[in-house]
């Protein structure tokens, strides 16, 4: 048997891992020139930092065991991170107890109502219910439209934008869930490779070439269809596969795919959308702020998210740069989208210095500046029923990628999860 696995994130990575184990011939594309996907990393003076900030919570066993697994578990690193929120023009400790009780913006009923609803939240296993209901209906109706307005909006609207309102109950509740699962004592326990995500990429790769896997870089799949087999077709030439397992977007998936696909599948997916994700890095003499994440709560502001890097893992790892990443969840006709990184910095530059007054161009020690297409799906009412599940019409030819991941939101765990469940599909292949 050969199969094909188009993509070398996590997910496409971890089907090609799992498939070699057991024998089966695979063929890895990558249309960049190196493996990682949204999860990929880039060298810098001797270090390595992620495109795009990650990373793990104490739930995540599927990380857990990977790690384990190919031998890099000791370089997995759990610290108590500093979460902080923006609101009304100051900067307050977020995510305690005791910082709800310090936390001005509300009141102290309005205190009560928000820590009351998080508890509900965290209460709620079957989260099916939720489904039909919008995130912004049941916070209003369970914490009040002031809890909303203060809190939720803004980091909604961060994420998604004017669709805030649009966006299922059961998504945010995955969010929650899962950030409640990562306590120690009260505090965040957050993990982090030693040495950035990249340790677990090359051991990987590693393993895969060791396993007999062609990875093939540089590489952009023009076109899936099928005959007796699949074909898979590149600028390189034209193979033949006894399998396919996609973990590409899905826009991109149906676009390669769609000779093959019926006319009802690719119109019901379709309907999934996606924000964009620009995200800027930048190296810096001073620290800006104690936290290691700072949630932005100021909706004049065009980032949702100041993600302190070098709060989380000390400076001296990175010669000295305090690392800043600024997240910002966009569609992709917003003009910030096609900004260069100078044009970017310069509109960014004045709402920095609403976080740190003191801050100044002259901190930065050199920036960077990553973007990508499909971050994020749009997660409305009723998502479920139109999820895309692993299997497809076509028999032999599987779809795993962030889209699937629903009621948990995309990350490296849920990744590593939905590659190792493609190859279960593959095995039932084979068997016949």
């Amino acid at each position: 048997m050969k199969i094909a696995v188009v993509g070398a994130g996590i997910t496409g990575i971890v089907s090609a891992y799992e498939l070699s184990k057991q024998n089966i011939q695979v063929d890895l594309y990558e249309k960049d020139s190196e493996i990682g996907g949204i999860a990929g990393t880039f060298s810098y003076d001797g270090f390595s930092l992620e495109k795009y900030y990650h990373h793990f919570f104490k739930s995540d066993k599927y990380i857990e065991k990977l790690s384990k697994e190919v031998g890099v578990y000791d370089n997995l690193k759990w610290v108590n991170t500093p979460m902080g929120y923006f609101s009304q023009g100051a900067l307050y400790d977020f995510g305690t107890p005791v910082s709800l009780l310090k936390f001005k913006p509300l009141d102290f009923l309005d205190k009560i109502r928000f820590g009351m609803s998080v508890v509900k939240i965290l209460s709620i296993n079957n989260w099916k219910h939720l489904e039909e209901i919008t995130a912004y209906d049941w916070i209003v109706k369970n914490a009040g439209e002031e809890v909303f307005n203060t809190v939720w909006k803004p980091l909604l609207v961060g994420k998604f934008g004017d669709r805030y309102k649009d966006i299922s109950m059961a998504w945010l509740w995955g969010k929650i869930k899962l950030r409640g699962s990562s306590k120690e004592n009260g505090r965040e326990a957050l993990g982090y490779f030693d040495g950035s995500i990249g340790v677990l990429l090359h051991k990987l790769e590693d393993k895969l070439i060791k396993n007999g896997c062609n990875i093939i870089l540089d590489s952009e799949v023009q076109r899936i269809d099928k005959k007796s087999k699949f074909n898979i077709i590149t600028k390189l030439g034209e193979s033949t596969y006894d399998g396919v397992i996609s973990t590409i977007p899905l826009p991109e998936f149906i676009r390669i795919s769609r000779g093959m696909l019926p006319n009802s599948y690719i119109e019901e997916k379709k309907s999934i959308e996606y924000t964009a994700v620009s995200c800027m890095i930048l190296l810096l003499k001073r620290q800006l702020s104690k936290y290691y994440w700072l949630n932005i709560g100021d909706e004049s502001i065009p980032f949702g998210g100041l993600i302190e890097h070098t709060n989380m893992i000390g400076k001296k790892v990175y010669k000295g740069n305090n690392i800043l990443y600024i997240s910002n969840y966009l569609y992709k006709d917003n003009a910030y989208f096609d900004m260069d990184i100078e044009d970017l910095l310069d509109q960014y530059i004045p709402h920095i210095k609403k976080i740190n007054p003191k801050f100044d161009k002259s901190w930065i020690n050199d920036k960077f500046l990553f973007k990508d297409v499909f971050a994020q799906p749009i997660i409305k009412k009723g998502y479920l029923s139109i999820k895309p599940e692993l299997e497809t019409p076509i028999e032999g030819l599987y779809v795993a990628n962030m889209c699937s991941i629903y009621p948990e939101d995309r990350g490296v765990n849920y990744a590593i999860k939905y590659g190792i469940d493609a190859t279960k599909k593959v095995g039932k292949l084979h068997e016949k």
